[in-house]
């Protein structure tokens, strides 16, 4: 008798201590779902989003001023930084991402590196000594507006690769 009852106390204390699971009872521990991804701004929202050097900020308001671009693809400067601006380009691409930086310095070749990684390749125009854009290729066409932009500015631009550029 005292092996059932000692049974027996241990199912009432198993289904005591696992009551909360079962349904219909009340439970403190909630299980949280993420939140749902955020949507990324349509291109003609965003317009041409271009990101990095503080120094190639007035160059390159002065090329966008000249621009006759619509309303939709006027670009969008947000310059916090070369290193920054670079590691922005070369996460991804698509319309949550940068559609070129800008730099006060070459790109260097574990930055190519990062952007090769992710399949992306880069085109080099200079705006002068010291002054960097580098633009996608992939948004050069994707993008509205970004390769009427870049034409705009009337200059050559040329193919990086981690093998042409100092690490």
């Amino acid at each position: 008798m005292k092996f059932r009852m000692g049974h027996f106390a241990a199912v009432v204390a198993a289904t005591v201590l696992a009551g909360c699971q079962f349904p219909g009872f009340a439970t403190s521990q909630q299980a949280a779902l993420p939140p749902p991804p955020k949507r990324a701004e349509p291109p003609a929202a965003r317009g041409i989003w271009l990101v990095g050097a503080r120094a190639v900020e007035p160059r390159i308001r002065a090329v966008s001023a000249t621009y006759e671009g619509t309303p939709d693809t006027r670009p969008n400067l947000t310059a916090e930084g070369t290193a920054s601006g670079l590691r922005a380009l070369c996460a991804g691409t698509g319309v949550e991402h940068p559609d070129m930086a800008l730099a006060d310095r070459a790109i260097r070749a574990e930055e190519l590196r990062r952007c090769a990684a992710k399949g992306i390749t880069l085109t080099e125009y200079a705006l002068g000594p010291r002054q960097f854009v580098y633009v996608k290729d992939a948004h050069m066409m994707a993008i509205p507006g970004v390769r009427d932009f870049v034409g705009s500015w009337g200059l050559q631009g040329k193919p990086v690769s981690p093998a042409t550029q100092p690490s």
